[in-house]
Parts: C-alpha cells; sequence; structure tokens
C-alpha cells in the first residue's frame, strides 16, 4: 500500500515554483492590480487609483408642502369657484363632516347665478388696420349727459375696460342706462365714430377704499312704488348675502334709497328681515337706514349695501 500511494504522488505534475506559459502570461504594458489583504483588497485586473479630491454638491432639493384640504369633502359636493364658506364655517367643519348636514347653513354661499358687476366692465375690443393718433371713450346716461370720458394717446389697446365711476371717481347708479362710444382720430385729423351697445347695469360690486359696496336697482327687489317683494328678489339678495359672508369684517350697514320717506321706511324693514333670514352676523353689527331723496327717479331707487 505504501509503494502506490507513493506512486501517485509522483506520477502528478510538478506545477508549484515553475513559470507560467507564455500564454498566459501578463503582457508589460498592462497595469494590473496585485491581490492585497483587509481593508485594501480589491479585484484582480481592477486599477487602483489613489488620491484625495474635494467634491461640492450643490444639489437642491425641491421642497413642495404637502397640499391638503381638510374641507376637501365638503367642497366636493360643491362646483368650483361657485361656494365659498366664510371664516366661522371653516373653523367649524372638519373633514369627516356631511357635506348636506350644512347645504342650509347661513355661514354657506348659496348657489346663484351672478347677475351683479364686480370690478371693472369690458367696453371695447378695437381693432385698426390704419395707425391711430388718439383715443376717447365716452360713457352716457339716458339723459345724454357723458358721466366718464377716457382718452389716451396711440394705438388703442387690445381691451379697453371701465371701472363704473364718473370722471368724480363717484360709483355709477344701478338701475341707469349707459351708453357708449368710442372715437379714434388719424393724424390727419380724421374722426371714426363707433357706437356700443347701451347697457343697463341692475347691481354693482366694488371696493371704495376699506369697503366693499353692493348697489342694487331697487326695481330689482321691489315693485315700483310699494314694499312687495318680486319674484327675482330671491336670488339677488342671495347674491348681495354671498358678498358679505365673503367680505364681512366687523358691519354691515344698508341705505335704502327712494322718494318717499315712508316708502324708504317699509323696505328698510323688508329688507333687514331678508338679510337676517340669509346671514347670521354678531348682534348689532346688521343697521339699516332708510335714505329718501325727494324728486329722484324711481329707476334711480336703489339698495345699498356697505360691508366694513
Amino acid at each position: 500500500m505504501s509503494l502506490l500511494i507513493a506512486a501517485l504522488l509522483f506520477a502528478q505534475p510538478l506545477t508549484m515554483g515553475q513559470p507560467k506559459p507564455e500564454s498566459a502570461a501578463v503582457r508589460p504594458d498592462t497595469t494590473v492590480a496585485r491581490p492585497a489583504t483587509g481593508a485594501d483588497q480589491h479585484a484582480i485586473g481592477e486599477e487602483v487609483i489613489k488620491g484625495e479630491t474635494e467634491i461640492k454638491i450643490e444639489d437642491v432639493k425641491p421642497f413642495s408642502p404637502p397640499q391638503i384640504d381638510p374641507f376637501s369633502p365638503v367642497n366636493a359636493m360643491l362646483a368650483p369657484e361657485s361656494y365659498v364658506l366664510d371664516d366661522a364655517l371653516y373653523h367649524s367643519v372638519d373633514s369627516m363632516t356631511i357635506p348636506q348636514y350644512f347645504a342650509h347653513s347661513s355661514y354657506l354661499r348659496i348657489p346663484t347665478e351672478r347677475n351683479f358687476i364686480y370690478g371693472d366692465m369690458m367696453v371695447f375690443l378695437p381693432a385698426f388696420e390704419q395707425r391711430v393718433a388718439n383715443w376717447d371713450l365716452e360713457v352716457s346716461n339716458s339723459l345724454g349727459e357723458t358721466v366718464r370720458r377716457i382718452a389716451r394717446k396711440g394705438q388703442p389697446p387690445a381691451v379697453i375696460t371701465w371701472d363704473g365711476k364718473t370722471d368724480a371717481g363717484d360709483p355709477i347708479a344701478p338701475g341707469e342706462v349707459y351708453s357708449f362710444t368710442f372715437n379714434a382720430y388719424d393724424v390727419q385729423g380724421n374722426q371714426t365714430r363707433i357706437p356700443g351697445t347701451p347697457q343697463r347695469v341692475n347691481g354693482m360690486v366694488q371696493q371704495v377704499g376699506e369697503e366693499w359696496v353692493v348697489s342694487i336697482a331697487a326695481d330689482q327687489i321691489f315693485s315700483e312704488g310699494s314694499m312687495q317683494l318680486l319674484e327675482q328678489a330671491a336670488p339677488c339678495l342671495d347674491e348681495a348675502v354671498n358678498v358679505i359672508k365673503e367680505k364681512y369684517k366687523k358691519d354691515v350697514v344698508v341705505y335704502v334709497y327712494t322718494e318717499q320717506e315712508q316708502l324708504s321706511a317699509e323696505r328698510c324693514r323688508v329688507v333687514e328681515t331678508e338679510l337676517g333670514r340669509r346671514v347670521v352676523l354678531p348682534a348689532g353689527t346688521l343697521k339699516v337706514v332708510p335714505r329718501f331723496v325727494p324728486g329722484l327717479q324711481p329707476k334711480l331707487s336703489k339698495i345699498e349695501i356697505h360691508i366694513l
């Protein structure tokens, strides 16, 4: 047995200590990393580059705060930008509130078509092939009196707007019919006159200083010469109350203009009752004041709501 084991050992080729064949030898122009131990160990054939360099990372990570609307269940039931909740309701509604519960709340804006004019009015979209030296826009009332004149030099803008005020800076009267006339002049003074379509103003919402003013023609609320409410009074009052709920800060003062003292007082009681049914305000903050102007034309009777 000993002789057989010895024969087998001597029969194996002796490779230790012998050079590798030429085909397996490393060419002189190739850099090969030598095996190492410990932390410097790397794979055979991997080039090692040693050194230090400073790298400054200037990437700015975008930050976007989560856009979470806790009132989404309520808003989901309402048409976008058709309803607005006031602060009192926002503080009392959480994300789990059933929206239908507040469908008739006096804090919630009532869905209604907008019939009032809000802010500026677009009057003309003029277009001229020839160059205009100067132009003007005249606004006249039903008596033919010019209440506002806007004049500029050069080519008119694509859209001409009017802020609904007279030359004196006073708001126009609701219930009145206004006409528009656009005049353009070339460098030789030749005039081009473009009449506009007369427009009746039933109601307006404007910001005057620190307060908001809602003006409504009385014939949109009451039948002529009486305190009887008209059928279209409800949506007009609803729209006015919507503005109160949105803009209210501390007081609401309502002026009722007519040509008779008794009529003004009677309409004041009706307006106070109707507003009280539609909106909840702190005690003493809603004031309704009669304003009678002898000789005032019935068409210029109005209800003016000042929201402070």
